[in-house]
């Protein structure tokens, strides 16, 4: 692949022209609707066309206290996410036992891409930073850990709000502000207005946040799921969404149609006397 990168003094993350990152992402892309099906372009293309704010976020994360610990410990996360037998045993009603929901509810696996297979490949290919390469791991990871922070379901309503809490995080992001437009104009089940009220409702929960990348979720798996909102200044969903979660179990033609169905853990939850 060919993506020229440098870096900033003290090891910052690396940088590239606007034309290589297009180039990139243009060129995954290509690859992505060819005859092959390939988990490592889709990857390719997020990073490049998401590469500015990337490398924002990897400065931000580097003034923080926390963040400066992540990088230079560099845990496992994926350690646990992927450990059945120790989200299992985690307290029902945390935010491990909340995550392992989530993920059985809906038939998903831990983590979005392979770490090994997909990820790993790309950051030597462009000779990242390992810290840099670190960040994009482990936010790779969390993709579905947001979704429990937040909430929302995998349907296509919950990720209109899930984009949009992660657009709330990430500041000025135009990729995730043109995802987001598309999804709100693709997405059936509702108006137009109220899939773009429920998105900047996302948006403005998640600017309120705090970092959620710096976050030490190894050591946020056994606590309460609420007192881990309530820490991480993540507004509870009644507030932020007054009208509700926007849920929908409209799909594009071409899925399976095995259907969406709404989750809220706290409901599951057998209240204590």
């Amino acid at each position: 692949m060919i993506l020229t990168v440098y870096y900033f003094a003290m090891g910052s993350a690396p940088a590239t022209s606007r034309y290589e990152q297009v180039s990139v992402g243009l060129r995954a892309l290509t690859r992505i609707f060819g005859l092959t099906f390939r988990h490592d372009q889709i990857f390719e293309a997020v990073i490049a066309f998401g590469y500015p704010t990337l490398a924002r976020e990897f400065e931000k994360l580097r003034r923080l206290p926390e963040g400066r610990r992540l990088l230079r410990d560099k845990p496992d996360l994926m350690s646990k996410l992927g450990d059945d037998e120790y989200l299992a045993a985690l307290p029902p009603g945390s935010l491990g036992a909340a995550y392992r929901d989530f993920l059985r509810q809906h038939r998903l696996d831990a983590g979005v891409f392979d770490a090994a297979g997909v990820i790993q490949p790309v950051i030597e290919r462009n000779g990242w930073d390992p810290d840099f390469g670190y960040m994009i791991a482990r936010g790779t990871a969390l993709h579905d850990m947001f979704h429990v922070l937040g909430g929302y379901g995998p349907d296509p309503g919950g990720e209109i709000g899930n984009l949009g809490f992660h657009h709330g995080q990430l500041g000025h992001c135009r990729t995730t502000a043109v995802f987001g437009l598309i999804l709100c104009a693709i997405v059936g089940g509702a108006s137009w207005r109220r899939k773009r009220g429920y998105w900047h409702e996302a948006v403005e929960r998640g600017r309120a946040a705090r970092n959620l990348m710096a976050a030490p979720y190894e050591e946020l798996l056994a606590r309460p799921l609420s007192e881990v909102r309530a820490d991480l200044d993540i507004a509870p969903a009644a507030v932020a969404h007054p009208d509700g979660h926007f849920f929908t179990s409209w799909q594009l033609p071409s899925m399976d149609g095995s259907g969406y169905e709404p989750w809220d853990y706290e409901a599951t939850l057998t209240p204590t006397a």
